[in-house]
């Protein structure tokens, strides 16, 4: 019982929200509490330690917000540090009419700041997000961290790290490559990809790295100068890659009309003070991030980890915890006529009204103790309840079970739904419910795509786990580039292989040692190779005589072969095609 008491454990608990219509826990009979009858929010945040230290932070009318590691200090004065509204909410059963948007699309999709072209290929999606620039500062800041790390301790001859040498930006794509490669191949330790076991051997590890090498640079892998320190920083590791990729992904795609918020897990069972427990996610412990998609394309626009009260956002005690992350991640998008979608644990009549005035609309479900929101009476299953205030709609319907939605851009319209009750009849559902069902699975949706391609891997450090989930983020919102770009249909899987493939014709330069014959036919451009002849004098089918694309194809029969690649070869002139040609 003293655990429940605890500030972590009520973290933990602030975590836990429910964005499933059949999972909704309201009561018909809910009534505000005396806290919103002194004017203050009766919502679940009012116990959070975030609000709680917002709280002894505030002087005189005048609210210092912030968060660490260079975000804002940020000071709301007047009217919008105040706790009680001046804004009237007199709920009206008349029918609703909401306020039209006028929203402008020609500006949404690919940004001008994005480079890719009609002829660019996968890998020059994840370039935009992955750029030579920021490969120069990892490699930097990686050197930095290993010379560091070999002044400061003893090094025997047995040591990985006593022989290290700098790494450069071509190693270091390839070591990334690998990282990728091996989310294709999964194994439960890293050592079994370089297992010579006939049942785990796979030799284009080998070819690309030595095993030591992969080692070396992850366990010097480092994205800060660990010389210069930044206070009350929980993410000072990561934050220059952090801060870095969060641009791309605001400026290289600009949304369109619709968007959603939601709560996004990365899997970490380890020590860390702002790990957060979420039981209706996959993972249930992790660090949680605050994630803005589009719904069209299902592109991460931008994200905001949650560290507990140093979280960097705008708080706005009006709005609330949950409020102020809407409005934070919302602020470049405010005045443009979008519509956000956001679960009960963000919803409120305040949180509408503002972005309403922001010329925004939003729907969301929302909890019926909400401050503001109106007293309805009992409603039968299948029916609804509508009442507006202030250009807001408030829905009471019931199904199995009793669902609150708020919205500003929906009207109070019963629609047919897919689904048909025991009886084979047609259910209808309010038009806010469906279209609420519709949008707000984008981010669920890029947590199972990326569960499909992540190369996370068990590490102590929580830092590094956490850039490699932003490197498989990259990898989605690359995959939503080339889709809107080149309107492909082709699965993330594919797309995934597709840039290690070219990752490997890009930066693999070859290895000085090579041991047993090579069967991995994407090297064939860039190793050396020899011919042999076939064994006992046989014969086999050309493979660039029958494959080939530059002409009529033929049936050749070859008596030698390449001795890395295994592939019979006529000497002159396919072996010659075969190893210089991509398309031969």
């Amino acid at each position: 019982m003293a655990r429940q008491n605890s500030p972590d454990f009520q973290q933990l608990l602030d975590g836990y929200i429910t964005d499933d219509l059949s999972d909704l826990e309201t009561d018909e009979d809910t009534t505000e509490d005396e806290s919103s009858e002194r004017g203050e929010s009766s919502d679940e945040q009012a116990d959070d330690p975030c609000i709680a230290q917002q709280r002894k932070r505030t002087r005189g009318g005048e609210v210092v917000m912030g968060g660490p590691g260079g975000a804002t200090l940020t000071r709301v004065r007047g009217a919008a540090a105040g706790r009680n509204s001046s804004v009237k909410w007199d709920w009206s059963s008349t029918p609703f009419i909401p306020k039209q948007l006028s929203f402008d699309s020609s500006s949404s999709g690919i940004s001008d700041a994005c480079s890719v072209t009609d002829s660019s290929n996968e890998l020059d999606f994840l370039r935009e997000f992955f750029s030579d620039e920021l490969l120069d500062m990892i490699v930097i800041e990686t050197n930095r961290y290993a010379q560091q790390y070999l002044r400061g301790n003893a090094m025997t001859p047995r040591c990985r790290l006593a022989n290290w040498t700098d790494t450069t930006r071509d190693e270091m794509y390839l070591f990334f490559c690998i990282m990728l490669l091996m989310s294709h191949n999964k194994k439960n330790r890293i050592n079994d990809y370089w297992s010579k076991d006939e049942v785990y051997e796979q030799k284009i590890f080998g070819k690309l790295m030595s095993r030591d090498r992969f080692l070396q640079l992850l366990r010097v892998l480092h994205f800060t100068d660990n010389t210069i320190r930044v206070e009350n920083d929980k993410l000072q590791k990561i934050r220059p890659v952090m801060e870095k990729l969060r641009n791309s992904f605001k400026t290289m795609f600009k949304p369109f009309q619709d968007l959603c918020v939601d709560e996004s897990l990365m899997k970490w069972r380890g020590r860390l003070s702002f790990r957060q427990f979420l039981p209706l996610k996959r993972h249930r412990f992790g660090v949680k991030m605050f994630v803005l998609c589009d719904c069209d394309s299902g592109y991460i626009s931008d994200f905001i980890v949650y560290t507990g009260k140093d979280t960097a956002i705008v708080e706005d005690l009006q709005l609330g915890v949950s409020g102020s992350v809407v409005k934070t991640l919302l602020t470049p998008h405010l005045q443009k006529a979008h519509i956000v979608y956001v679960d009960n644990w963000y919803t409120s009549p305040n949180l509408l009204h503002y972005l309403l005035n922001e010329n925004t609309g939003a729907c969301g479900t929302v909890r019926a103790n909400r401050k503001n929101m109106p007293k309805l009476p009992v409603v039968k299953r299948g029916d609804q309840i509508v009442q507006h205030s202030n250009n807001i709609m408030c829905i009471k319907w019931c199904d199995k079970r009793v669902v609150h939605m708020l919205s500003s851009v929906h009207k109070g319209d019963m629609c047919d739904s897919n689904s048909r009750d025991r009886q084979r009849q047609v259910v209808r559902k309010p038009l806010a419910v469906l279209e609420y069902n519709k949008k707000m699975r984008l981010v669920d949706k890029s947590d199972m795509l990326l569960s499909s391609v992540e190369c996370l891997r068990k590490s102590i450090k929580c830092y590094v786990k956490f850039f490699f989930h932003m490197l498989d983020m990259s990898v989605l919102n690359s995959y939503y580039l080339f889709q809107v770009k080149t309107g492909s249909t082709k699965p993330l899987l594919d797309f995934s292989k597709t840039v290690v493939h070219q990752m490997i014709e890009k930066y693999y330069h070859g290895r000085h040692h090579t041991n047993g014959q090579i069967g991995v036919h994407i090297l064939r451009l860039v190793e050396r190779h020899f011919v042999e002849p076939l064994p006992d004098k046989t014969r086999r089918r050309c493979h660039v005589c029958s494959h080939t694309t530059s002409g009529p194809r033929k049936t050749q029969r070859a008596t030698y072969k390449c001795r890395q690649c295994d592939v019979p070869l006529c000497v002159y002139p396919c072996f010659e095609a075969y190893h210089t040609q991509k398309n031969y």
